[in-house]
């Protein structure tokens, strides 16, 4: 099994935990991290994968991710994705995210030659296949709290519930609104007992206000299956949002 590694939560959580040391204890803890999932998942092989420079998003929702322009990078953010390259030989995206170039990995993987992606994050549950999330823990001194490892298999109709779930609700670390008026508790309700692609489909357009927001936010929050790919409404509706 080929382990798809999420190399930009690598660098982004192991040099900001590494701020006040050097870029070789930031180093030595995206390695440690590695041994980690090494050891519990087992697999025969693993990739990194780097978000490049440039991306169709913006083109599309110009102020995607504009709300973290203002807040600084870790220091020794960019020494790190330069340690997974040099390294690890990270493949670093073209017009799109390493999210993107997981989901198209996971999508193309074969029965003899399967895969699982390992990240944190829950934007990637919207890809079917195995996914795998480490331990972390959180917390103050007195109050610490402990997510366990989780590795759980994502079925198709469960990984598009999650994608329209996110379009119903936004994404605020992206700057994505989603509908309005719709939080995780209403966009829950909508979707719950809906168990085709053509009912959830229809249930998120009915929740939306307006045609152009609902493709807008759709398009930006669709991870890749195929290169190059742009969610498109999986069917046309006569009556106008």
């Amino acid at each position: 099994m080929k382990a798809l590694l999420d190399g930009d939560l690598f660098a982004y959580r192991c040099s900001a935990s590494a701020e006040h040391d050097n870029e070789h204890i930031a180093f030595s803890r995206m390695e440690a991290l590695l041994d980690t999932i090494v050891s519990s998942i087992n697999p025969t092989e693993f990739v990194f994968y780097l978000s490049g420079p440039t991306n169709f998003r913006y083109r599309i929702y110009p102020e995607y991710k504009a709300n973290r322009l203002s807040k600084p990078k870790p220091k020794y953010l960019d020494a790190c994705q330069a340690y997974l390259r040099e390294e690890y030989k990270a493949v670093v995206s073209d017009n799109c995210e390493a999210d993107d170039l997981m989901g198209i990995a996971q999508c193309s993987a074969t029965a003899d030659k399967p895969t699982v992606i390992v990240s944190l994050d829950k934007d990637l549950l919207q890809v079917p296949g195995l996914h795998y999330s480490w331990e972390i823990m959180g917390g103050t001194t007195n109050n610490r709290w402990t997510k366990d490892a989780k590795l759980q298999e994502i079925s198709p109709i469960t990984g598009l519930r999650n994608f329209y779930y996110q379009v119903l609700v936004g994404d605020a670390s992206d700057n994505i609104k989603g509908a309005t008026g719709i939080g995780p508790v209403k966009a829950t309700k909508i979707l719950n007992g809906l168990e085709t692609p053509e009912e959830l489909f229809d249930a998120v357009y009915d929740a939306y206000d307006s045609r152009e927001a609902l493709l807008m936010n759709g398009q930006v929050l669709w991870i890749q299956r195929n290169v190059g790919e742009v969610w498109q409404f999986p069917y046309e509706k006569e009556e106008d949002v």
